[in-house]
């Protein structure tokens, strides 16, 4: 069934997919998080979620990275892991971008990579387009996201477009036909970093948790390296 999504990806740069988690293994994980957010209540977002939350392993090693093996050349990698927590006092807009930035072990300055910024004691860095156009996220929804909760809003295609600057990003927008990414509980949103996608606040703020995790087939070049690999990637 995942393969079939291919074509779709390939075209829009999104999908919905399932994962085939029961509700009794969304529970558990929902209980395996709640530490976690609680104490970053308000913040929205939990960097290094896997290191915080060991329990999420299992899922991404196994449902989460079996669901975007069919979309890689090789064994995909897990090279970021967050949390996102959409309530009442967390209920945040997200503008139109795309996803360019990744997080790496060390500070070393390279031709194509920048500008370079420090989050939560690591490093990271706007990654050239061909890094990203290798990557798949996977968007494990532990909640429902209805037309209310305030979903990912997508404008299809523009993953094709490499990596853009603001006011290609603001030309863009203006001319696009946005999609929103409905998500039932247990379901996946497989996301193309490279393409545009924008989150307005909630209408109808409740709970929207999401497991968050970025995928790439392959080491970074230019002697760079993956902050977060799961399971640890080779490295030339």
């Amino acid at each position: 069934m995942n393969a079939s999504l291919a074509p779709t990806l390939l075209a829009d740069g999104f999908a919905i997919a399932e994962s085939g988690l029961e509700e009794a293994a969304l529970e558990d994980l929902r209980q395996a998080v709640a530490p976690i957010l609680a104490e970053h209540a308000g913040r929205g977002g939990v960097r290094n979620a896997l290191a915080r939350v060991p329990a999420l392993g299992p899922v991404i090693a196994g449902p989460l990275r079996d669901l975007v093996r069919p979309y890689f050349d090789t064994a995909p990698v897990a090279v970021r892991v967050l949390l996102f927590d959409k309530t009442p006092v967390a209920n945040w807009k997200v503008t139109w971008h795309q996803d360019v930035t990744i997080g790496v072990t060390d500070y070393e300055e390279k031709a194509g990579w920048g500008p370079w910024s420090r989050k939560d004691g690591g490093w990271h860095v706007r990654a050239p387009a061909p890094v990203l156009a290798d990557m798949l996220t996977a968007r494990l929804h532990l909640d429902p996201c209805g037309p209310g909760n305030g979903p990912v809003r997508v404008i299809p295609g523009t993953h094709r477009f490499g990596r853009l600057g603001d006011g290609e990003i603001e030309s863009a927008s203006r001319r696009a036909l946005p999609v929103d990414c409905l998500v039932p509980a247990g379901g996946v949103l497989l996301l193309r970093p490279l393409l545009l996608h924008s989150s307005a606040p909630a209408a109808e703020p409740s709970r929207r948790r999401v497991l968050h995790v970025e995928f790439a087939g392959r080491a970074l070049p230019d002697g760079l390296r993956w902050a977060e690999p799961f399971p640890e990637a080779p490295h030339p």
